[in-house]
């Protein structure tokens, strides 16, 4: 007996599942005109519309790969920086709006800044009508990077410069005093009395004096080349005492020896300031070699909008819309010619009506 139920059963069940696949197609063919309908009048509706967007223009600046990466993407979307290039490009009457959040917000709907795991590359994709506007905010946008890198000293090299540069302002400060101090009528007098072996002396001392202060402690790589200066040191200081005795007689010594430390002074700090210069320019380099830029170039084809993906993405939503609707419209009608369906729409219509 249940040897015989099992097969029918089974038919049973297939029959049911024959039956509501048939219905599914039924209920698609009975509303075949809206199914089919709807997506295309969607899709028509949208090519039009997309017809009357505006063409989107994208420039590119490439940043090269760098162990900075991070830093550089934390100036590029740091507020202060994009608030003054939005004041700078007047962003908000560009886009057409108004307040410093909306134009914040349409400001990174355009501009974008993106790691590019093709190439490695940190890419600042800048969309807009214009082809040439385009590029010249991508441009500025590398510039403000630059700049700010620079001036907020985010990077080592960068660090290393600024300190150079605090000593240079001090090296500045002490030579401005020692230059007024020679100019004084009786040091100025007393100086001229050296000869230009002992003028040469006091130079050749200030400047071994100033290169060993910079180049002290730095390699021990220097040692030799600190170890022959300060040879050379010494016998300059024999040169110039020798110039000093033969000049006590005739002049005041206190007078003579000022005269002459002033003078060292001078020299010394005048080196610094020439040597520093140099090491503040080198620097310099290695910071604009440290960051590596290719400029955006005005794009000549479009990058938006994507005409064709709208009219597919339209009638795939009003396919689907479609499809739903006839399929609760059906579900809808059933329900009315089951009685017991009927009544219980009933209640839920009283139940919602109940106060």
């Amino acid at each position: 007996m249940s040897n015989d139920s099992t097969p029918n059963q089974l038919k049973e069940q297939s029959s049911t599942d024959d039956v509501s696949l048939l219905d599914l197609v039924l209920v698609l063919a009975k509303h075949k005109k809206k199914i089919i309908g709807l997506p295309l009048m969607a899709g028509v509706l949208a090519a039009v519309v997309s017809l009357t967007l505006p063409n989107e223009y994208t420039a590119t600046l490439k940043i090269a790969p760098s162990k900075n990466a991070a830093v550089y993407n934390w100036v590029l979307t740091n507020d202060q920086v994009l608030e003054e290039i939005s004041k700078e490009f007047k962003l908000a009457e560009h886009y057409g709006v108004k307040g410093r959040k909306a134009t914040r917000s349409a400001m990174a709907k355009q501009v974008k800044v993106a790691l590019n795991a093709k190439d490695g590359f940190l890419d600042v994709n800048v969309s807009d009508e214009s082809p040439e506007f385009a590029a010249k905010l991508a441009n500025r946008m590398g510039g403000a990077l630059q700049s700010n890198l620079y001036t907020m000293r985010l990077l080592d090299i960068s660090k290393g410069r600024y300190d150079l540069e605090l000593r240079r302002d001090i090296a500045a400060k002490n030579k401005a005093k020692f230059d007024t101090l020679i100019t004084q009528p009786e040091m100025a007098s007393t100086i001229a009395l050296l000869s230009p072996a002992d003028r040469y002396g006091i130079t050749s001392l200030a400047a071994i004096q100033a290169e060993s202060t910079l180049q002290g402690g730095v390699s021990d790589l220097m040692q030799n080349e600190l170890v022959r200066m300060q040879d050379q040191l010494a016998s300059l200081q024999r040169l110039v005492v020798d110039g000093m005795k033969k000049q006590s007689s005739a002049t005041n010594t206190g007078l003579w020896i000022a005269s002459v430390d002033a003078l060292q002074q001078q020299s010394y700090w005048g080196a610094l300031i020439e040597r520093l210069d140099r090491r503040i320019d080198l620097l310099k380099k290695q910071e604009r070699d440290e960051l590596k830029m290719t400029a955006a170039e005005v794009p000549d084809e479009k990058s938006g909008p994507r005409r064709a993906l709208i009219v597919l993405l339209s009638a795939f939503a009003a396919l689907f819309g479609s499809v739903l609707w006839a399929f609760i419209a059906e579900a809808f009608i059933k329900s009315r010619e089951d009685e017991t369906s009927t009544a219980l729409m009933s209640k839920i219509v009283a139940a919602w009506r109940a106060k």
